[in-house]
Order: C-alpha cells, then sequence, then structure tokens
C-alpha cells in the first residue's frame, strides 16, 4: 500500500521521530511524506522516501487553508495513496476532509495530551482509525473528548538504538575535569520546562559544584533560556550543544537525564535513555510515569518543583548504589516493553486492517 504521512514539521520532536521511524524502517509499504519541511528531510530522501513541501497546515486563515486542502488532494491522487496517516490536529482536519473528497482511508496518531477544540477533534476524527502512543493519550482521548475506548488503538512509542560511536568532544572534556554531567534532552520550549531544569542545577550546585547541566536540542524559548542561564551566572554550570542527531551516543556520555516536562504523551526521551541503560528522573505526569517507575528505573518529581528536582538530582550524583540499580532495571524495562520491531509490526496491522 502508498502512505502519505502528513505532519506539520519534519523538524525536532517526538511526533517527527516517529514519522521517521515509520518511514525509513518499514519496507511492507511505500511511504511518502507532507509537511512545511524540516531537519529530517534529508534523511527522508536518503532512504527513498518522497518529501512533499506544503505551507504550515497550522495556519488557519481560510483561503490559505483552500490551497493547502486542494494541494494534498493533488498529491493523494497523483502518488495513487491508500492512506493518510496524520500527526496533527489540524492534519487530521484536513485528513477528514480529504477522505470525504477521494474516499482515502485516513489513520490518526495521538502524540500528545490536550484538553482545547473539543468539537475539531470530533469532526477530524470521524472515520478515522486512531492510535495513542500511550495509555495517557488514549485515556485523555476517551475521557476529555468523549471517543469510544474500542475506536483508540494503543501503541507505544519506542526507538532504534542505533550508535554512530560519536564522542562529543566538549563533553569528554567535562567528565576529565571531574564534571558529572546531567542531560535534559528535548525541544527547548515551555512544554519542556527548561526554565525548570536550569534552576534545579543551579539550586544543585550550591551544594555540588561538580554537576553541569548539558541541554540538548533547541526551540523557540532557547534565547530565553540562555538569557536566564547568564542572570543566574550559571555560564560555567550549564551547556548548550543544541540540535544533535547522535543523541543516543551523548546519553551514553552523561551520568543520568532530567526531564522536567509540564505535559506530555508518551515521550521518547526515557525510552531513548532506558535503551542505553541510563536512568531519568522525570515530572510525575501523564506520559512520563507511564514509563518511569519510580524507584525502579527512575526517579519522579512533582512537576514545577525546583527544590524537589534539586534534591534528587544531588540524591543521584552521591548515591552510586541506587544510580546502578535504577539503570540496570532501566536496561531491562526498555528491553522488555518497547521492542522496535513490534512497535513496526503493530503499524503494520493497522495498515492491513484498512486494506479493502
Amino acid at each position: 500500500m502508498k502512505i502519505l504521512h502528513i505532519s506539520r514539521t519534519m523538524g525536532q520532536g517526538g511526533a517527527e521521530k516517529v514519522v521517521m521511524q515509520l518511514c525509513c524502517d518499514n519496507n511492507e509499504h511505500e511511504q511518502f511524506v507532507a509537511s512545511c519541511g524540516g531537519i529530517h528531510v534529508p534523511e527522508l530522501e536518503k532512504h527513498g522516501v518522497k518529501h512533499f513541501l506544503i505551507p504550515d497546515i497550522d495556519k488557519k486563515d481560510p483561503v490559505f487553508m483552500i490551497k493547502t486542502l486542494f494541494t494534498l488532494i493533488r498529491i493523494v491522487k497523483k502518488e495513487h495513496i491508500d492512506i493518510i496517516h496524520t500527526h496533527h490536529r489540524m492534519a487530521a482536519f484536513y485528513g477528514k476532509l480529504i477522505k470525504a473528497i477521494t474516499g482515502v482511508k485516513h489513520v490518526y496518531t495521538a502524540h500528545n495530551v490536550f484538553y482545547d477544540k473539543v468539537k475539531l477533534m470530533n469532526f477530524a476524527l470521524d472515520g478515522a482509525l486512531i492510535v495513542a502512543v500511550g495509555n495517557g493519550v488514549r485515556n485523555n482521548l476517551v475521557d476529555d473528548y468523549g471517543i469510544m475506548p474500542e475506536r483508540v488503538n494503543v501503541i507505544n512509542n519506542t526507538i532504534k538504538p542505533v550508535l554512530t560511536g560519536e564522542k562529543n568532544i566538549e563533553l569528554e572534556a567535562l567528565k576529565k575535569n571531574g564534571k558529572f554531567l546531567v542531560g535534559s534532552i528535548g525541544r527547548i520550549s515551555e512544554q519542556k520546562g527548561m526554565d525548570v531544569f536550569i534552576k534545579a542545577i543551579h539550586a544543585a550546585r550550591e551544594e555540588n559544584d561538580r554537576i553541569t547541566g548539558v541541554i540538548i536540542g533547541d526551540g523557540e524559548d532557547r534565547e530565553e533560556m540562555e538569557s536566564l542561564v547568564r542572570e543566574m551566572n550559571l555560564t560555567q554550570g550549564i551547556v548548550f550543544l543544541g540540535y544533535q542527531s547522535a543523541v543516543l551516543d551523548l546519553i551514553n556520555q552523561l551520568d543520568f537525564v532530567v526531564l522536567s516536562s509540564r505535559w506530555e504523551g508518551l515521550p521518547l526521551t526515557p525510552i531513548e535513555v532506558f535503551s542505553q541503560k541510563k536512568t531519568i528522573i522525570a515530572s510525575d505526569i501523564s506520559g512520563n510515569n507511564e514509563v518511569v517507575s519510580d524507584g525502579y528505573n527512575g526517579l519522579l518529581c512533582q512537576k514545577d518543583d525546583i527544590a524537589d528536582f534539586a534534591e534528587k538530582i544531588l540524591l543521584l550524583s552521591r548515591d552510586e548504589k541506587l544510580k546502578t540499580e535504577l539503570e540496570k532495571n532501566a536496561g531491562y524495562t526498555y528491553k522488555t516493553e518497547y521492542d522496535y520491531g513490534t512497535f513496526i509490526k503493530k503499524y503494520n496491522e493497522v495498515y492491513l486492517s484498512l486494506e479493502n
């Protein structure tokens, strides 16, 4: 079958990583992507996946939306698409209209939790086969949007554990100087709570100045966060690495990772960390606490609680026995619950269920 993935971007983000995985590691179907572009487009093309550059689907201007709709319809007809797989709420809106006009099948993957635009979501998902990336996202669709439980399939996010063998020179130098490296991975945005991470590192360094925060990622709030670091006189205690493709290699250079998100779907970061037998401190929110079991494979903190995060960072920096036990269980969690082959197989089962 021919499958067209519609994503807002192919830039940095968990949903975009899932699109990459489904396109580059699934040879059962011919894959296409339509988005407004991003850092992953060259990689798609390298794997022989045709990418169609379209305007940002999140724009709400009526004239613009009509043009975008007919652009997508032309792609569907020209490429003889069998299934459109949408990865954004507005993508699902377009998917609903395209399905009504062309008869193409529609799969929607819910990557995050939301609480607004109930009427839009119910309209967009009418007639779609729905996938949720975790039970927290499934519950959000059922409880907050009134979607019937039997309509929602759960396929846990996961990652393919591929290492390049690269070493980051800056991190290597910090390790040689005795620094204890605590990472934060993801888009620098309000959602990811990078401000909480920075303030927690600042508080932890008051007791142990070996602790150094490493921010891996980029985003709309980067300048604001860099300014915050300067205001707190923390330039010697926080390193900004920007977007990095070899994230798993970097995780291996860290002592552990912190995920201070304010909301999530089913985050990839803990799964990436667990795949490398490392542990994580995460905010105790839906999605995070679906992957991270407090005291077993990681530690959980109250959302936005800087003191709680700082305390847990200090705990793992001095209790090697606890850290080692969490790491062992983290590796086991990845092995038993987030198998990559199962992830691809389940999506193929979804696609095949729509055949004919």
